[in-house]
């Protein structure tokens, strides 16, 4: 689908196959430094994203990241942990890659317009209180967009968190 020239600066976003523009520029955005995790002692990175009118879009940067080899790969979910919900953003990219077959850093764009998972899944993505947002990105070993599969129990299985 083209976008009229007066869309520019929308996001377009499908509510039960009715399209409708969202002012995204009106959402402020946000920096937060993520923390290292067990899965990833030395990790550190940064994620910048934008929430507004049920859409979640930014990007993640991720440093120090351990190698997983062929067999697993970082997922970076949201979570409200005080509803149960979460989305899934995707897979952190390494060298063109999904797969960190040596240690090394990552980054990706994300955007998403429903929680995947919980209570709310389906709905547009909202934040929670205070404290009760979180970025997580989990070192997984298959990729479901509605569940995270992490290698070991969480929380050693993340690599890098935020909370806000």
């Amino acid at each position: 689908m083209i976008a009229p020239k007066w869309l520019v600066g929308f996001v377009i976003v499908s509510v039960v196959g009715v399209a409708l523009a969202v002012p995204m520029a009106t959402a402020k955005t946000t920096h937060i430094d993520l923390r290292p995790g067990p899965f990833a002692p030395t990790g550190r990175g940064e994620i910048e994203f934008r929430l507004g009118s049920g859409v979640l879009a930014g990007k993640i940067e991720a440093d120090n990241l351990p190698a997983q080899g062929a067999h697993a790969f970082y997922v970076l979910w949201f979570v409200r942990m005080d509803s149960g919900d979460k989305a899934f953003l995707g897979p952190i990219v390494s060298h063109d890659s999904i797969l960190f077959l040596t240690a090394g850093d990552g980054e990706m764009r994300f955007r998403a317009s429903a929680f995947t998972a919980g209570p709310n899944a389906g709905s547009g993505i909202s934040q929670g209180p205070g404290g009760s947002n979180l970025f997580v990105v989990i070192a997984e070993d298959h990729i479901d967009t509605f569940m995270p599969f992490p290698v070991s129990p969480p929380p050693s299985s993340f690599a890098l968190t935020a909370s806000f």
